[in-house]
Parts: structure tokens; sequence; C-alpha cells
């Protein structure tokens, strides 16, 4: 029976998730409840309580699990001391092949709250990625998470909302330029 409830859980979450993407991009989060949500998604109040808290938890909850299925599916989230920040290449060429979601994230019109959750979900991914690579105490490594998702996060921006935008390849080859010596350095050994 688990599997077969595990299966629901993932449908509804996925559900919910779309729902949300979908009303984003026609109406812009400020305006979107969770009555709005539910109804697009179909499913009940207490099914979406029962998951998340509120519609923010739900934008930080379903989006950082959907963008680590798609680190995953590419290979890109293997722990590779080579290329620490592998996972970001999948995240700049989902920003370009999703232009519309990512500048319903972090445009011109999106707010503090998308962009504050937008930066936690990449640190998330990042974290899981880069925590048993890097040589750094707790504190060291938290402020590099936080530096680092800032940073990705105004060049999804540039990818996803600008005119012209950035290419992804082109994007992740400046900031593997600027970045990786720097982590590199720090990569545990042996």
């Amino acid at each position: 029976m688990t599997g077969s409830t595990d299966r629901r859980v993932r449908r509804t979450k996925s559900l919910l998730h779309r729902a949300l993407i979908e009303l984003m991009l026609e109406r812009g989060y400020d305006r979107i409840s969770v009555r709005d949500i539910l109804h697009r998604a179909d499913v009940g109040r207490s099914t979406f309580y029962a998951h998340f808290r509120d519609k923010d938890d739900l934008l930080l909850l379903s989006s950082t699990d959907y963008l680590r299925a798609a680190v995953t599916a590419t290979g890109s989230g293997d722990t590779d001391a080579t290329v620490p920040l592998a996972p970001v290449h999948t995240l700049f060429q989902m920003a370009a092949a999703n232009p519309e979601v990512y500048q319903a994230l972090l445009g011109r019109k999106s707010g503090a709250l998308l962009l504050r959750t937008t930066r936690e979900m990449v640190a998330d991914i990042l974290t899981e990625h880069l925590s048993e690579l890097l040589d750094m105490d707790e504190a060291e490594f938290a402020a590099t998470m936080t530096f680092l998702s800032w940073g990705i996060v105004g060049v999804l921006g540039a990818i996803a909302d600008a005119d012209p935008p950035i290419a992804p390849a082109e994007a992740y080859q400046r900031l593997e330029q600027l970045i990786e010596p720097g982590l590199s350095s720090r990569v545990r050994t042996g």
C-alpha cells in the first residue's frame, strides 16, 4: 500500500505545483489564493494542508523538489569534485527553456518573497551537492551557500529576463571562471 500511497502523494503534489505555476503565469503570485490553487488542481483543502502550510510553502517545497528531480535526471547532481557547480548548469538550462516561469519568479514584476524563495531553492540544491564536497566549517559553508545562491539567482534572471538574454552555456562559463577556482581550492581531499 505504501507504493500506491507514495504515488498518490507525488501526483497530488505535482498537480498543486503545476496549478501554482500556471496561475503565476496568468495573474502573478500576489493575486493567487490557496483557494485558486485548489480549484485549478482539483484537490481538497484538507489534502493541501496535509502537505503545505500555505502557498509560500507550496512554492518553496514543490519547486525545490522539481529542481532536485531535474538536476538528478541530468546527472548533474552527482557529487563530483571536478565539477562543483554541475547542478547550476541544469538550472541555467531550465531558465532558458522556461523563461516565462523564471520571469514570474525573478523578473521586474516579481516581489521580494519570490526572490527569497527562489534563492532558498537554489541554496538547497547547492547545499545538497556541495555539503560533503567542500572543506569548510558550518558558518563558512552557510555564508558561501548564501553568496553563491544570490549570485546564481541574479544570473538566472539574466538568462530569463534580460534583453537580449544570456545563453545558458555562456552564463555557466562566466560563473565557472569566476567562482570555480575558489570552490575547487576548498574541495576535500582523500
